[in-house]
């Protein structure tokens, strides 16, 4: 008899459905099948696959974007985006499917042309088996990203959704076995308690690749059990988070510089690349604090699934007393609470301090929710020594008039991605995305590079025969 357990909305707590629990033996069994699974499909095949699934997610539009609502509590124009986001990664995907076809990889290495032995060729092959690791906030994009690059390499993988997200991770399997896509190339384990179930897929010897997105501390955890069970040399590509840092210095426009900023509450602050802190040049610190925190009061935050609403909940109850403490922590360090800190179970209400201490829990690490926090600055380089000091390396940007201040400030930091007068969590679906320090090994995501990652590449050289 199979075990389910219950998911929760963290809006209203009723239960919405429930998920398997899977078994030690039918993880061994997920795991055997999908490894077992050769993928044969043809490029046309692929190209069906990730085309129906586009048109599904246009027709079950809404039905999708509920269940984003109904598991994560964020606002249902925010689950609508995120539909819109995982579209786009697919017809990315479609991009890297018919580039595949017209790439010669001998073309990219030298060759004696005066001798025709010994004769090199260069071969691409689809990987044995990925394990894909996702998180709560994005329970729909951040599977296509693993899943949809693994049917363009023709990749096996088994993903293991967050234990609060993992019905939107079956619909998406759902849509696709539904378009044709052979049921093992995409497998799911789901279950409870989490810890012990990636302990398990972490100690099968036959996968070749390791996708995690998350926090720090799984991340690093997830690493060592590579480790430990003697996958250490298997690819893991870590995608851990970060604590972004925006610069507004003072020959900005300040109005464009504080709509910038609202970037921070997007998807109730919960992304990894979301403004947690910013460096305000202290010239103009009165006026633009004015500004954003009168857009901030303008958020209407509440139901999820009222229309209106811009904001929904954090993940849990839980998370948003984990933030709360860490607001009053850091007044308690000296900070001034500007707007804010209202907690209403897993509601929390869009957040701004000052004068944070750079020593607190705050801005030490990563709050995964709706709160800013305004450390003042004099000058870019002060700005480029705080961050320089800084534990992650995921995310930046920078506001200013000056194309020579944001190339300076680029190229005195460690960042994933960048932007000058632009949000730092601005991305498209194909560019590389990662981080260096604690946000990342330097391995990179995205539909170009994932896809690049779910292949193998060996050599065949053929030898004159006397």
């Amino acid at each position: 008899m199979k075990n389910y357990y219950n998911i929760i909305n963290p809006f209203n707590n009723n239960i919405i459905g429930e998920a398997p629990i899977h078994s030690k033996k039918e993880i061994q069994n997920i795991l055997d099948q999908s490894y077992k699974y050769k993928c044969d499909l043809l490029l046309n095949e692929k190209l069906e696959i990730l085309e129906s699934t586009i048109l599904s997610f246009e027709n079950e539009k809404n039905e999708i974007a509920n269940l984003i609502t109904l598991e994560t509590g964020l606002a249902i124009s925010a689950a609508n985006h995120e539909v819109e986001r995982a579209k786009n990664c697919l017809k990315y995907c479609i991009i890297e499917l018919e580039k595949s076809n017209n790439i010669n990889l001998n073309d990219d290495y030298h060759i004696d042309k005066n001798n025709r032995f010994p004769e090199l060729s260069v071969f691409e092959e689809s990987l044995d088996l990925a394990i894909g690791i996702t998180p709560f906030n994005h329970p729909l994009n951040l599977v296509v990203h693993k899943v949809g690059p693994a049917i363009v390499a023709g990749t096996p993988i088994v993903i293991k959704p967050s234990e609060k997200t993992p019905l939107t991770a079956l619909k998406l399997r759902e849509i696709l076995v539904k378009n044709k896509m052979p049921e093992n190339l995409f497998n799911i384990i789901s279950g409870m308690p989490p810890k012990n179930i990636v302990d398990q897929i972490l100690k099968y010897k036959n996968y070749d690749l390791v996708s995690f997105t998350g926090g720090v501390s799984i991340g690093k955890y997830i690493a060592k059990q590579m480790v430990n069970s003697g996958n250490e040399l298997k690819k893991y590509i870590p995608e851990l988070g970060g604590n972004a840092v925006f610069v507004v210095m003072d020959d900005c426009d300040i109005n464009f510089a504080a709509q910038l900023a609202m970037g921070a509450f997007e998807n109730s602050g919960q992304r990894c690349t979301a403004i947690r802190r910013i460096l305000l040049h202290r010239k103009i610190s009165t006026a633009f604090l004015e500004k954003f925190v009168y857009l901030t009061s303008q958020i209407k935050y509440g139901d999820p699934f009222n229309p209106d609403i811009e904001m929904g909940t954090v993940i849990s109850s839980d998370q948003a007393r984990l933030i709360h403490e860490r607001v009053n922590s850091a007044i308690n360090d000296g900070a001034n609470l500007l707007i804010g800190n209202k907690i209403n179970g897993a509601l929390f209400s869009p957040t701004i301090l000052s004068n944070v201490s750079q020593t607190s829990e705050i801005v030490q690490r990563e709050t995964f929710g709706p709160v800013v926090s305004i450390i003042e600055i004099d000058d870019l380089d002060e700005a480029i020594n705080y961050i320089k000091q800084d534990r992650f390396g995921l995310a930046s940007g920078i506001v200013t008039n000056s194309r020579e201040k944001a190339y300076k400030l680029y190229r005195n930091i460690c960042v994933g991605q960048f932007s000058w007068n632009g949000r730092p969590g601005y991305r498209t679906e194909d560019a590389p995305f990662g981080g260096f320090k604690d946000s990342g090994n330097g391995e990179k995501e995205g539909i170009v590079l994932m896809t690049r990652a779910m292949k193998r590449i060996r050599t065949f050289y053929e030898h004159e025969r006397n």
